[in-house]
């Protein structure tokens, strides 16, 4: 069969990247073509004429290549358009460097109501949490994703026990404490497992 030129059918990015992809993966972007760009699409469908996996773009009217959504609910949601998982993971750089406010207005909430001793550590893991951003996304290593979990950790037991032994309850500082945990490990797993399901 005379298959057209590449470039005539997709972008020659999408096709060059596609050939390195095996031939389960280029089924797999086949099954969820309707998650992707059509350039991606064409290339992908090029690819498998070329391979046969397939004889032309009709086949994907083929119940094989129905996307089937999956009714089992994920807090992780997988992205296997690589595409739409840097756009993901540069979302979640942007947000954990966003969190890195959260100790620093709790910070300097506290420094201006006297209390100084929660003050400085507040303001200090602030400046710290943006420096592990920086450096989670310029090396991408497991290390300093365990060690931003240790610390949210750590400083949900430290600020919650000072918070147990104040002698007035404020609703705003355990509100502030909990999405100041809940958030970054939700992301940070979720940075975790997308690193571990790069397409």
């Amino acid at each position: 069969m005379n298959n057209p030129d590449p470039d005539t059918t997709a972008p020659r990015g999408f096709y060059e990247r596609y050939l390195t992809f095996s031939d389960s993966q280029i089924k797999e972007v086949l099954r969820n073509h309707k998650n992707y760009q059509e350039a991606a699409v064409n290339a992908a469908v090029k690819i498998a004429i070329e391979r046969q996996l397939i004889y032309s773009e009709q086949d994907l009217l083929a119940p094989e290549y129905q996307y089937q959504p999956s009714f089992n609910r994920s807090i992780f949601p997988v992205v296997t358009d690589e595409y739409q998982h840097k756009k993901i993971v540069a979302s979640i750089f942007r947000i954990l460097f966003l969190l890195a406010l959260v100790p620093i207005v709790f910070g300097a909430l506290k420094y201006y109501e006297g209390q100084v001793d929660m003050a400085y550590p507040g303001i200090a893991l602030g400046f710290l949490w943006a420096f592990l951003t920086y450096l989670l996304q310029r090396t991408v290593k497991n290390a300093v994703l365990v060690l931003m979990i240790t610390i949210v950790i750590l400083v949900f037991f430290g600020f919650g026990y000072r918070l147990f032994l104040q002698e007035t309850y404020r609703a705003l500082d355990a509100l502030i404490l909990i999405v100041g945990t809940l958030l970054p490990l939700y992301f940070l797993f979720y940075l975790k497992k997308l690193n571990q399901t790069k397409p």
